[in-house]
């Protein structure tokens, strides 16, 4: 009688070893638990041990705050204005108006061609600041007259490439106040008058 109580007792005991190990994790997990996506019920997938829908995940994605490009190795460098010189641009007298010039390939050209509507009409024409971006990139801050009109100073920034030669961005900075502020860091650069700021990231105007 002892040998048949004994046998049954170990027979118990290994049907209960025997038990895949999967149902076991299962029978731990809380109801609010997932070990894989299996766990979980309809589409749902299992995130940090949590049942979330993936329309959930695409909503918390969307709101996230934007972030900033990646700052590459290279940072704004102020170039120093120096009279009517900036590094290789100059502002030039012309018989059609006030130019700032670069000497290319191709020979003298004209930067404010691609800037302003009406070049042969800008009256005085500054550099207010200029920044180099890495070998062949340049940020130059210009005020222009145009036209003599109400306000002071029409102020805009434009994005230089000296390997491509040409004008890639131009921005007009709002407010016609002859105060121009500019603060570089990093790969941003923040150019402000009276109204909002303009930010050029990566040396070029978007």
């Amino acid at each position: 009688m002892k040998q048949i109580v004994i046998v049954t007792l170990l027979a118990l005991v290994i049907s209960g070893c025997d038990k895949p190990r999967d149902e076991t994790a299962q029978a731990n997990l809380s109801p609010a638990m997932c070990a894989k996506d299996t766990d979980c019920k309809g589409d749902r997938i299992c995130e940090g041990g949590q049942c979330t829908s993936p329309a959930t995940q695409l909503l918390e994605a969307a709101t996230q705050e934007p972030t900033h490009p990646a700052a590459p190795s290279v940072a704004y460098e102020p170039v120093v204005v120096s009279g009517s010189d900036a590094g290789p641009f100059s502002v030039s007298y012309t018989e059609l108006g006030t130019a700032i010039t670069y000497l290319s390939r191709a020979g003298v050209m004209n930067l404010l061609d691609s800037v302003v509507e009406y070049p042969e009409a800008t009256g005085y024409v500054t550099i207010e600041k200029a920044y180099a971006f890495g070998p062949d990139r340049f940020v130059l801050i210009v005020s222009t007259g145009e036209y003599g009109r109400s306000c002071p100073a029409a102020t805009y920034v434009l994005s230089f490439d000296t390997q491509s030669e040409y004008v890639d961005g131009r921005a007009s900075i709002e407010g016609c106040s002859e105060i121009v502020e500019a603060f570089a860091d990093g790969n941003k650069l923040s150019i402000k008058k009276e109204g909002e700021t303009t930010v050029v990231f990566n040396g070029k105007v978007m």
